[in-house]
């Protein structure tokens, strides 16, 4: 992990007050970097604190005053509306007006409360694509709840192992999540959570106390013993156009499966299933990155959270609830939305955190920055130089967030990289307060951060050793995006 200068400097000071004294003639070539620093020629302790002092004094404010001002996050689709409206409203380089409204044509099907007559049911998550993503935002942390339009997360169910192509075996009776609600109002298949504490202590003495959650079924779901169940929030969809706009080829180059360049990395693809076309592709939608594109995305919520029947998920080709042309407007009305611009980006702590993300090298996943393909469909979202903070690609987050859901490509213990633009802006979508990681446990973006292990542990290590104000740094520096 490559630090910037200042935390270098910083940690110089740490290593040589704790360097013992050391005999000159026992030296080798391969001596520690502390024990060569005594040897060549800085022998007065207070010369060398005094110049490492200031090189850290000297080196902070130049490279902060560097630190990428990343203001428009979606590029030229980075949107100065107030609220929802950036998110929701269609991206201001969107000037064809055709084009412009088809994407306020795909308001209607999105948030509009679907019945019997739309395909909904019998049984159902939610009965409204806006009613799990509020306002397009994070869905709160409900489940079974006692309103008529239905929950916003998702219990996805599977019996152990996978099909030959890598689907999931569904628990037979149930399917492969808990509809807890139908169209009679019968809530007999219900799920209650509820949370079990965490306690820990940062390197400073300051302590924290994270959540897990924990679900109990209800006596009319009667799962078997061996059935693999994971907890799903709805996510923010901000920016979906501009991720499917990245090119394959990108996100396969900075794929590293083996750890070629052992930084500790390792990244792989999703392929998945294209089920439109019957090839294997590139996944980049979903925790586990099962969905390839924004139309195949929004069908595959239909069926599996409404039970409405469309031309890629269906029971019998003979009865399609959603024609394609309906899907077509849900996905331009995602594609084409803005996204939202970070904010307060020449603010001293914001500056200053962003090298705090860049020194604990939380860039090896979140990538920073990207450029979308040249020939992509939508012409508004090409060669789009973004800031998403994902590389959309599979990554062990070790035990901790580890599900032991696996599904084509994506292990038990493996998350697509959550892109971290609109992270900040999720607090203006709702009157509760937003919850992060995939289900939801993590109450606030530092403990989202905590929870973080695997190919993230030396990164979450490196937050816990900060100082209180390194740490509010990074925090205000998340909060911006």
């Amino acid at each position: 992990m490559v630090l910037p200068r200042y935390f270098l400097a910083i940690k110089v000071v740490r290593v040589l007050l704790r360097a013992p004294a050391v005999d000159s003639g026992s030296m080798t070539s391969k001596a520690p970097f502390k024990i060569v620093l005594l040897r060549c020629g800085l022998r007065c302790g207070r010369m060398v604190l005094g110049w490492t002092i200031a090189l850290a004094s000297f080196s902070f404010m130049p490279t902060c005053a560097q630190a990428e001002d990343l203001t428009a996050l979606g590029g030229d689709l980075s949107s100065d509306l107030p609220g929802r409206n950036a998110i929701q409203v269609v991206a201001p380089n969107v000037t064809d007006g055709d084009r412009r409204a088809a994407q306020i044509a795909g308001f209607s099907p999105f948030h509009r409360i679907r019945d019997r007559s739309d395909g909904l049911g019998p049984r159902f998550i939610n009965k409204s694509c806006g009613g799990c993503h509020v306002n397009n935002g994070r869905g709160p942390t409900t489940l079974s709840s006692a309103a008529t339009n239905g929950s916003a997360m998702v219990v996805k169910v599977k019996r152990p192992g996978l099909r030959s192509d890598g689907s999931i075996r569904e628990v037979r009776g149930v399917g492969s999540q808990v509809l807890d609600h139908n169209l009679r109002g019968d809530r007999s298949r219900s799920v209650k959570l509820s949370w079990r504490s965490i306690s820990g202590t940062y390197r400073d003495g300051t302590p924290y106390r994270l959540r897990r959650p924990k679900l109990s079924f209800s006596s009319a779901l009667r799962l078997p013993a061996s059935t693999v169940v994971s907890l799903r929030m709805s996510p923010a969809v901000i920016g979906m156009g501009l991720l499917e706009a990245i090119s394959d080829e990108t996100v396969i180059a900075a794929s590293d499966p083996y750890d070629s360049n052992g930084d500790g990395i390792s990244g792989r693809v999703a392929m998945v299933p294209d089920r439109a076309t019957g090839d294997r592709v590139v996944g980049r939608f979903g925790f586990k990155a099962t969905e390839p594109s924004v139309v195949q995305q929004s069908a595959a919520a239909l069926y599996h959270d409404m039970q409405i029947t469309n031309p890629l998920f269906f029971n019998s080709p003979s009865r399609i609830e959603v024609s394609q042309e309906s899907l077509h407007s849900l996905a331009i009305y995602l594609r084409l939305a803005g996204v939202p611009k970070a904010r307060d980006q020449q603010n001293t702590s914001v500056v200053a955190g962003q090298e705090v993300f860049t020194g604990l090298g939380c860039e090896a996943c979140h990538t920073k920055t990207v450029t979308t393909s040249a020939t992509y469909q939508d012409p508004e979202l090409r060669n789009q130089t973004i800031h998403p903070f994902t590389d959309l690609l599979l990554h062990d987050m070790g035990s901790g967030l580890a599900d032991g859901w696996s599904e084509f490509s994506a292990g038990g213990r493996e998350w697509r990289t959550a892109p971290l633009w609109g992270l900040g802006f999720a607090a203006q979508l709702s009157e509760r307060s937003p919850v992060y990681l995939h289900d939801g446990r993590a109450r606030s973006i530092e403990e989202a951060i905590l929870w973080h292990g695997g190919e993230a542990a030396a990164a979450q290590r490196g937050f816990t050793d900060l100082s209180a104000v390194e740490r509010q740094q990074l925090l205000d520096f998340l909060a911006s995006l």
